[in-house]
């Protein structure tokens, strides 16, 4: 009985391991820049961008592509 006490204030001891020691989960893949172009346009023709809102944004996403 004594082993297993000790086993779960192990395993509970690890949950309260500081952020350092914590593997973080791997980034996200970068999103295609066409798709999220298309995806804006979209939102522009829903009315929810406005025509400038969407010109920022495609010139910032079109650098990416150079």
């Amino acid at each position: 009985g004594l082993a297993i006490g000790q086993t779960m204030a192990q395993g509970f001891g690890n949950a309260a391991a500081p952020a350092s020691q914590v593997q973080a989960a791997p980034a996200q893949p970068a999103e295609d820049p066409i798709q999220l172009l298309e995806k804006l346009g979209g939102l522009l023709a829903k009315g929810i961008l406005t025509q400038q809102e969407f010109d920022a944004k495609k010139a910032e996403l079109l650098s990416r592509i150079k």
